[in-house]
């Protein structure tokens, strides 16, 4: 069925692909890992935030916990770690890593928190403040370099940021009658920011397109955001169109047109990942008091994934659909065929986690040592 064709409401076809999802079985295929990653010298903990096509992951490596000292890294595909530079301070994180291998975070200074980008050699570069604002962090990169944000005003207030390779840094404002607008994240292109804005005490979702000042995605609603956008530029939340309504999942094009998702529930439900191709992935209460974990086909029909009654919790998907994340704290990858496979654990540990996948099949996550400590991993899935 078309995208454009896609039935929004709920119906016995889309109840009949939940049942079957959900009455799945559990795959007897083994993957590859985990592979620990390690910390730097002198550091005990670790853990991967992005991995892009070639396998090139970034994170932290950590000291300590109360009070936890992060310091930026980058692994190679083979898992080598490098520690990134961080001029004016010793600590920070990086968060995001283009196709290009080029990184985006921050460096924790005496005074405040600095936006950072990394080359694909290490080489650093910090955000030069306009007067008057601080305290920013960067969150997403583009494969264009463009690097996204939030910062604090001169005001105190937070605002999004764009970060441009030629270094022009851009307040992207809020809505009028908005107290504060934060961008989430960035499309491959590096045209579409998408985020979330606060008008009187209620969260609505937003983006910016092409430079341009930033608008409110359609339908106006009284409460949701836009977490999330793959490489194409499709975006994906969820909203609730009105005080006393359901929530609704979406997906939202890049012309801003919504396609809403089955969610036959009253309740709950988070979006947590798009693929490339435009499978999403959620969390919500399906069927409460329990919580189930979700996924959705390009078309918006929703499946259960089968969790065998323990806790589930998903991360992210591909563009196959392959979704991964935990069950029962076990790391866990979900596949279209209905099998589920479990990734496995660090040898001696009781804990992991799948937070990412690439549509190379990497999976990055974390998972306890021997000795207790969570440390950074990837699988190979195929």
């Amino acid at each position: 069925m078309p995208r454009n064709a896609r039935r929004s409401a709920w119906s016995l076809g889309a109840a009949l692909v939940v049942l079957s999802g959900a009455l799945a079985g559990t795959a007897q295929a083994t993957p590859a890992g985990p592979v620990d990653l390690g910390t730097l010298p002198g550091d005990d903990s670790s853990s991967v935030l992005a991995v892009n096509e070639a396998g090139v992951m970034v994170g932290t490596s950590s000291a300590g916990r109360d009070p936890r000292h992060d310091h930026p890294v980058r692994w190679d595909a083979d898992g080598l770690i490098t520690a990134l530079p961080t001029p004016g301070g010793s600590e920070g994180q990086v968060r995001d890593i283009n196709q290009n291998g080029v990184s985006a975070g921050y460096v924790l200074t005496a005074n405040t928190a600095v936006p950072a980008r990394w080359d694909a050699q290490g080489q650093v570069t910090l955000l030069q403040f306009p007067p008057g604002y601080h305290n920013a962090t960067s969150f997403a990169i583009s494969d264009t370099d463009v690097v996204v944000g939030n910062w604090l005003t001169p005001g105190n207030e937070y605002h999004g940021f764009r970060w441009d390779p030629d270094g022009q840094v851009t307040d992207l404002g809020v809505l009028p009658g908005d107290s504060w607008g934060m961008a989430e994240d960035i499309s491959a292109d590096g045209r579409i920011i998408v985020g979330v804005a606060n008008r009187a005490g209620t969260q609505h979702p937003v983006r910016w397109v092409d430079g341009g000042p930033i608008t409110e995605l359609a339908p106006q609603s009284y409460n949701g955001g836009a977490h999330r956008i793959n490489a194409g530029g499709v975006a994906a939340g969820v909203l609730k169109e009105t005080s006393s309504g359901p929530p609704v999942p979406a997906t939202w094009d890049r012309d801003g047109t919504i396609h809403r998702l089955d969610w036959p529930s009253l309740y709950s439900v988070w979006v947590y990942g798009i693929g490339s191709t435009g499978y999403v992935a959620g969390f919500g209460y399906y069927n409460p008091p329990k919580p189930s974990a979700v996924v959705w086909d390009p078309d918006g029909h929703l499946t259960v994934l089968p969790d065998s009654g323990h806790y589930p919790d998903v991360e992210d998907i591909d563009g196959a659909g392959t979704a991964v994340g935990n069950l029962d704290r076990h790391a866990t990858a979900w596949f279209r065929t209905g099998e589920r496979v479990e990734l496995g654990m660090l040898p001696g540990g009781n804990d992991s986690s799948a937070y990412r996948i690439t549509d190379s099949g990497r999976v990055v996550g974390s998972a306890t040592t021997a000795a207790g400590k969570s440390h950074a991993v990837y699988w190979t899935l195929r």
